[in-house]
């Protein structure tokens, strides 16, 4: 197997650099690897390696970078290695990679896939969460406001932050033909369990089954919203009255006013946006 390492060094608040330099005197196989200069560069040159005959591609990075590395991959027969080092890691702890950088290499030599599942958004690529409303205004602030924490801190402190100025929306789900009117905090579009730096925001959700799980969070009040927030780290919300969660394989999220959308933590726009399920379309080393 030969294996090629996409490194983004400035994911983890620049901690995928670091986790680099351990790393690569453990190598013992097979590679190349190259370092991004931009955003979105991980996907051309995932594609290059694959087209240059390697037949593992590693993300060294987050969420995102593992996202634009799909996009190139996606479809193909192809294998992606994970080796966490972003802010969450969300998707990597959905499918079993280790924290530790030595044990997740250790995957990697092995070379043991499975198959999940991809989200399509209006013809974008995503493969762990998307969300509209407050976790979407939470990723926003982690992304460009919140630079002096790390992990689950950085998320709790921009969850306070983005409580004192955001209200509750009016939204139209349409899940595969059914429509849901609502108004509510969030509404989430699920391929992994994870997100938020380890969020457990749908504990039933798994990323191989070929469906998108559908989490809701309705209005409450903001008092009830801080105590209810605590509760998803362990996945012990999911009894709380403002919790509804539903599956299907296409769903769009509308709004009467434009809400902020995320997909893998990343800001894309605004709704209306509309995702469809990619059934087993990556070969993730897990």
């Amino acid at each position: 197997m030969s294996v090629f390492f996409v490194i983004n060094p400035v994911a983890g608040r620049g901690r995928a650099k670091g986790v680099w330099s351990k790393i690569q005197k453990k190598i013992d196989i097979e590679y190349d690897y190259c370092f991004t200069s931009r955003a979105g560069e991980a996907t051309y040159l995932a594609q290059k390696a694959w087209e240059q005959g390697f037949n593992a591609i590693v993300s060294v990075g987050g969420d995102g970078t593992i996202r634009d590395i799909v996009k190139s991959l996606a479809g193909k027969d192809a294998k992606l290695g994970i080796i966490p080092a972003g802010t969450g890691n969300d998707f990597a702890r959905t499918v079993g990679i280790p924290e530790d950088i030595e044990k997740s290499l250790e995957l990697i030599k092995r070379g043991n896939t499975r198959k999940v599942d991809v989200i399509s958004c209006n013809g974008e690529i995503l493969i762990n969460a998307a969300g509209a409303g407050l976790d979407a205004s939470v990723a926003d602030s982690v992304n460009n406001e919140v630079k002096f924490l790390k992990g689950s801190a950085a998320y709790i402190f921009a969850v306070i932050k983005t409580l004192l100025r955001f209200k509750p929306q009016e939204v139209e789900i349409i899940l595969d033909g059914k429509v849901l009117k609502k108004r509510v905090w969030l509404v989430t579009v699920s391929n992994g369990r994870y997100y938020g730096g380890g969020m457990m925001i749908c504990p039933t959700a798994q990323p191989d089954d070929g469906h998108l799980d559908v989490s809701i969070v309705n209005e409450v009040s903001k008092l009830e919203i801080l105590r209810f927030l605590p509760k998803v780290f362990k996945g012990r919300h999911t009894t709380h009255r403002s919790y509804e969660t539903f599956r299907g394989k296409k769903v769009t999220i509308k709004s009467q006013s434009p809400i902020l959308v995320h997909t893998d933590g990343d800001i894309i726009g605004v709704t209306p946006k509309t995702f469809e399920v990619w059934p087993g379309a990556i070969n993730i080393i897990s």
